[in-house]
């Protein structure tokens, strides 16, 4: 059964939020979609591309009228607005996210639901190193995959229909706890953000000594660090909420440097063929 939602409040029209409510306008999974947000240039630019029908400034406003909420503003925000705002909510409505950190948001926003008001945590692997309601697209989510983080106390329904809104608009839905999110996407992507960061602060150290060297980082360095422009603000929030599994997966990555390592000190050439063979071999499969 296509879910339809009448009346949407999006928190955070930036890329992410942006895109949704192009998209579920686009494939009619929303009637009337609300922004929300305290920029007022980004929000008119959602409402001229015809992302939202209007904007206000104070979630509160409109927040007990929604039948879905969905709090796509920067990370460390979401449990703070999803607090003062789900107690506002209707009974019967959704509330749902978009965060690339689960664990905390999952288990703060379920302590304090009131009754007949549906959490459902989510997070749409798609994005990019872009912002704002302008970067966004309504076939940013065809493809992609975005992990719902249900709970034992999750209400079968409202699963139902957030897993519904994230097919219609062409994601392919996993479900899994949300701890076992939070490992994995340190690994696939926090860590990746923290070796490009490194990688290119790696270069940028040798500017003074090599002045030309910037000229000479061509495809392949600029393809490996392309998320390094992603936003520093964003992702000091994401280390702070994943320290743990972040640390780990540091841990594990300097590990396999220090290999490699070894391996070029030692003048074990052979080894460290078999080593980058290794590696070919499971990106192959990726």
């Amino acid at each position: 059964m296509p879910v339809h939602f009448k009346r949407v409040v999006i928190i955070g029209v930036g890329l992410i939020g942006g895109s949704l409510a192009l998209a579920g306008k686009k494939k009619g999974l929303f009637g009337e979609v609300i922004g929300v947000g305290r920029n007022k240039a980004n929000l008119d630019a959602a409402v001229n591309m015809g992302a939202v029908d209007r904007y206000v400034h104070d979630p509160k406003e409109v927040c007990k009228h929604a039948d879905l909420m969905v709090l796509a503003t920067p990370v460390e925000r979401i449990l703070s607005i999803g607090r003062e705002t789900a107690p506002l909510m209707r009974k019967g409505a959704c509330l749902t996210d978009v965060g690339s950190v689960k664990q905390a948001i999952v288990s703060g926003l379920d302590e304090i639901l009131p009754d007949g008001v549906h959490f459902v945590g989510g997070h749409p692997i798609a994005g990019s190193e872009e912002s704002g309601a302008a970067a966004g697209r309504f076939d940013l989510f065809e493809g992609a995959r975005t992990v719902l983080t249900p709970t034992r106390s999750t209400d079968p329904e409202a699963l139902r229909k957030i897993r519904s809104l994230w097919e219609g608009v062409g994601s392919m839905v996993v479900e899994m706890d949300a701890s076992e999110h939070d490992v994995i996407l340190a690994a696939v992507s926090h860590l990746p953000h923290m070796a490009a960061y490194a990688l290119v602060n790696t270069l940028s150290g040798m500017k003074d000594r090599h002045p030309s060297i910037p000229s000479f980082a061509a495809g392949g360095f600029k393809d490996i660090t392309r998320i390094a422009g992603s936003h520093p603000e964003m992702w000091k929030e994401i280390c702070r909420m994943n320290k743990k599994n972040i640390l780990k997966m540091i841990g594990d990555y300097t590990r396999a440097l220090n290999s490699i390592q070894v391996k070029i000190e030692q003048d074990r050439f052979e080894e460290l063929s078999r080593l980058f063979e290794q590696a070919r071999g499971f990106r192959k499969d990726l």
